[in-house]
């Protein structure tokens, strides 16, 4: 077995096989034999632990029970799942992986052990998730419990927490500027350009700033109440606020590392806002609807499930595409991180309804 990549477990794949029916019966070891064009005696020594399968075999094997690769891998702990784990459970090597994702040694070496992504590769992570044979959002959850990144986000919250102290300051425009010294700690540390974490950061503590007005307004609200159902409702949601102002820092360092890890590219943003613009039409002849070019923005918009080909409406010539309901949620939800990400990119209205839309297909 090539080193770096998980150990196989014969007693798994021996209990798949005596307790998993497959195609509505239990195999045999000759049955599988058949199945995987091998004999016997091989399968059985792959039970006992005498052979190992290769990779290929091993994806095999999981494609005829119907369970995910890493399932044939004995268990790794107790602990949360991370990229190594999951290139283990490919039965891929750090080198493997790299030349497959076409990344030097060095940057998957930082993407692993230190969750840091190479900057300016928006598909980095779509191909990952790909070579991986695992769903996006398990690659997300892998780097997002990183022990690197959990620090991280500690570092950028303490100094979050500085900055957002004067969100609380009366009298006071609450605006961080691009030379501050913890400003550009946080940028380092998101490894990002100072322009670009100021208008991120300014747009959070706009947000901190509106939960303080808030948290004053609902005193004066419990004081001044008619009822006393009505100054129980206010003291209710003050302190459910107060908890929320207390983590704030904390719930700000978590949103931004994410968001631009997550974060689409400028292109896959322009298209995303113009197609859930109203009264809006893009036509252009394609040639296959189901291809698109590498350096297209819908292959990664399709991938994220953002957006969707509706072949059923597909004319001669021109591609529809529909936003899907979490294209339209992440619209809104981050809309305007995305215009401070992006501000020569006009932020989209939101309509309530899914919009189709023509696109183009490069040829």
């Amino acid at each position: 077995m090539a080193r770096g990549t998980a150990k196989f477990d014969a007693e798994i794949l021996r209990s798949l096989r005596q307790n998993k029916e497959v195609d509505g019966h239990k195999l045999s070891a000759a049955d599988l034999a058949r199945a995987l064009k091998t004999s016997k005696s091989r399968i059985l020594a792959y039970e006992s632990g005498a052979s190992v399968p290769e990779r290929p075999r091993i994806l095999e094997l999981a494609r005829i029970f119907g369970v995910h690769p890493r399932e044939l891998y004995e268990p790794g702990g107790n602990h949360l799942t991370q990229i190594k784990d999951l290139r283990s459970y490919a039965g891929l090597t750090a080198a493997d992986l790299a030349t497959q994702l076409k990344i030097s040694r060095t940057a998957y070496r930082a993407l692993e052990t230190q969750a840091v992504l190479p900057a300016r590769d928006g598909t980095l992570l779509l191909r990952l998730a790909d070579q991986l044979h695992v769903p996006l959002r398990m690659v997300h959850r892998a780097l997002n419990n990183h022990p690197a990144a959990a620090s991280r986000r500690d570092a950028i919250a303490d100094h979050l927490g500085h900055l957002f102290q004067r969100g609380r300051e009366r009298h006071r425009l609450a605006v961080v500027n691009p030379d501050e010294d913890d400003l550009i700690a946080v940028a380092a540390l998101l490894r990002r350009p100072v322009s670009v974490v100021c208008r991120l950061v300014n747009l959070e503590l706009s947000l901190y700033r509106s939960m303080v007005r808030r948290f004053a307004a609902l005193e004066v609200e419990a004081a001044y109440a008619q009822s006393e159902r009505q100054a129980n409702a206010a003291a209710t949601e003050r302190e459910d606020l107060r908890a929320r102002l207390d983590t704030a820092p904390a719930t700000a360092a978590s949103t931004l590392a994410r968001f631009l890890a997550e974060a689409l590219t400028s292109q896959e943003w322009r298209t995303l806002a113009t197609l859930v613009m109203p009264k809006n039409t893009i036509s252009a002849a394609q040639t296959d609807p189901f291809w698109y070019e590498s350096d297209d923005p819908y292959e990664g918009l399709i991938a994220r499930g953002l957006v969707l080909v509706d072949h059923e409406r597909r004319a001669d010539d021109i591609q529809h595409v529909i936003v899907t309901t979490e294209g339209l949620t992440l619209t809104r939800r981050h809309r305007n991180r995305y215009g401070a990400l992006y501000p020569r990119i006009p932020a989209p209205r939101i309509a309530n309804a899914l919009w189709s839309k023509t696109s183009p297909v490069a040829t």
